[in-house]
């Protein structure tokens, strides 16, 4: 839930745009990933005996990659 939580309020910012810079994005998409990968750990620990925790970790993943490739985007643009 705190994943969800974090994805939402990142999506929700970074859609508003409004008094986000650059650097409080790539910021707020680094958060995003640290929660991301803080419940992808803890998922895995019970992702061979459950198929909702594999994937819960499976989904974190792609949260990562989605948000590494946005903020490598971002990057290029500056």
């Amino acid at each position: 839930m705190n994943c969800a939580a974090m994805c939402n309020t990142m999506l929700r910012s970074m859609l508003r745009m409004q008094g986000m810079t650059r650097e409080t994005m790539v910021s707020t998409l680094d958060t995003t990933m640290a929660m991301c990968r803080m419940c992808m750990d803890a998922c895995m620990t019970d992702a061979d005996d459950s198929e909702v925790c594999k994937m819960c970790a499976q989904a974190c993943q792609a949260c990562v990659d989605a948000c590494m490739a946005l903020r490598d985007s971002m990057m290029k643009m500056a």
